[in-house]
């Protein structure tokens, strides 16, 4: 993989990137990227059960270190940032990836409406992307403050959580909606307004905070999760290799706070395309 070499980003050099969900799909090619930027890594996961073949690609770089925690366990995610400290002395960048997928609670399509959706479903989906992203970004930004370096916190969002336009007379009407996408793209809207928020907050500490919005993704499970969509009647279209998600991420790594006077969202595809990154069929998986 030479995403980076692609985009062109030599300034990592040196950057120290916090990476969760790092084991599989866009967590591994958005830390590879980073790798090849230049970057160290902490690669954080829940599990690395059957993704030795990762550790061993990113561990032969001299130049990470892997540590396993649940999101929602503030304890095991302060003892692995303070291991990150001990050996990297600074985080730079931090990639909250992680995140619950529609599968995993609504095997094997993915699928489910606002209403068909469980209380406990809704929990679930908001403890892990909201509360577990919430956890790692309150261990980590600290460390970004003290270092008086900046740093750049980008959260991997869904396109489909804010799916307005405004139509110039006080009306906002969504654009796009995906099918029985719920409570995910809930989760990942209150991710979105998190986000918005916090980047104002630590705009004075030099720190950005952004969001990228990929396209759907052929990561593990994927292909089952396809066809059983398209046996109940939804089709997605043809899905994106993880890949894509790394030109817009290595942007982002870059940036600190005072040069982002906004917080932004950037749709992968799309950014991709008017950034000389290549159309969506490019990245088809």
């Amino acid at each position: 993989m030479t995403v980076s070499r692609e985009v062109g980003v030599t300034e990592l050099d040196g950057s120290i990137a916090v990476v969760t969900g790092a084991a599989r799909g866009i967590g591994r090619a958005v830390s590879l990227g980073l790798l090849e930027a230049g970057a160290s890594l902490v690669a954080a996961d829940r599990a690395w059960d059957g993704a030795e073949a990762t550790r061993r690609e990113f561990e032969a770089t001299g130049r990470a270190m892997i540590v396993t925690f649940d999101l929602n366990d503030a304890n095991a995610v302060a003892i692995a940032r303070d291991r990150a400290l001990d050996r990297f002395g600074r985080v730079d960048i931090l990639v909250n990836n992680a995140a619950l997928r529609m599968r995993d609670l609504f095997f094997p399509a993915g699928l489910s409406t606002v209403l068909d959706a469980k209380d406990s479903d809704w929990d679930a989906m908001h403890r892990v992307i909201v509360v577990g992203t919430l956890t790692v970004t309150r261990a980590f930004v600290p460390a970004m403050r003290v270092s008086g370096q900046g740093g750049s916190v980008i959260m991997i969002g869904s396109a489909g959580s804010l799916p307005l336009e405004h139509d110039g007379d006080g009306t906002w009407r969504p654009t796009r909606t995906a099918p029985k996408n719920q409570p995910y793209d809930a989760a990942k809207a209150a991710l979105a307004s998190l986000a918005f928020s916090l980047a104002s907050e630590l705009r004075p500490d030099g720190i950005a905070v952004n969001l990228v919005w990929p396209g759907g993704t052929m990561t593990t499970g994927s292909a089952e999760m396809l066809s059983a969509r398209v046996a109940a009647g939804v089709d997605q279209g043809a899905f994106l290799r993880p890949e894509h998600v790394v030109p817009p991420v290595l942007h982002l790594a870059r940036q600190r706070g005072a040069e982002a006077q906004t917080a932004t969202a950037l749709d992968a595809p799309l950014w991709n395309a008017r950034h000389g990154f290549g159309p969506r069929e490019k990245w088809r998986a």
